[in-house]
């Protein structure tokens, strides 16, 4: 079972709050919140591990803070999730920095994105292109997304959206558009990706 304080997306979330409501509060929320992601992970002992990874995590957070009073809980955790995207999308420009490494991930380009959006995993999808200057797929139904609605907080989505939206951004030479996301309430995410020699 994880812990929020070991939890690589959302740890620093803490500091965060204790600048949004104080020390004492904070620490109320984590606390609670802490108890609440263990009684998730009982109750969804065969969740897949990115639900488990980054929705669970967020809900427990989501729902202590609204527990505690915190009416902008959802737009404090969108701002969250924003940077977190932001940091990511540093960290995978420091990688992909590595010369050669971007060509050898678009050459993977087709085969990566069926990886990550799996049939097996809980994806519905519908391939677009997977041609040399275009790979996207629409994504029609989404684990994580199912995950939020069981837990009965479908508007979280928005928040795993807005951090992958981040991270996607940061890979060199390797331009990501997204203009639709069901965590938004559209009918499909439209991943889209080309290969541009300019994007560093």
């Amino acid at each position: 079972m994880g812990k929020l304080s070991h939890s690589f997306l959302y740890k620093d979330c803490k500091t965060l709050l204790a600048e949004k409501y104080g020390e004492e509060k904070a620490k109320v929320i984590w606390r609670d919140a802490e108890q609440l992601l263990k009684a998730l992970h009982d109750n969804y002992k065969d969740a897949g591990s990115d639900e488990k990874m980054m929705v669970l995590p967020l809900c427990a957070i989501y729902q202590s803070m609204k527990q505690h009073g915190a009416e902008d809980a959802l737009a404090f955790l969108q701002m969250y999730g924003k940077q977190a995207g932001e940091r990511l999308a540093v960290i995978i420009g420091k990688v992909t920095s590595i010369p050669g490494l971007s060509r050898f991930l678009w050459r993977n380009m087709p085969k990566l994105m069926r990886m990550t959006s799996d049939p097996r995993k809980g994806y519905e999808r519908r391939i677009v292109s997977e041609t040399k200057e275009l790979v996207g797929v629409d994504i029609l139904t989404c684990p994580l997304h199912e995950m939020a609605k069981q837990l009965g907080v479908p508007e979280i989505t928005s928040v795993v959206c807005l951090i992958d939206k981040g991270q996607m951004m940061g890979f060199r030479y390797i331009d990501y558009t997204r203009t639709k996301a069901l965590g938004d309430g559209d009918a499909y995410c439209d991943y889209r990706l080309r290969y541009d020699e300019n994007k560093k």
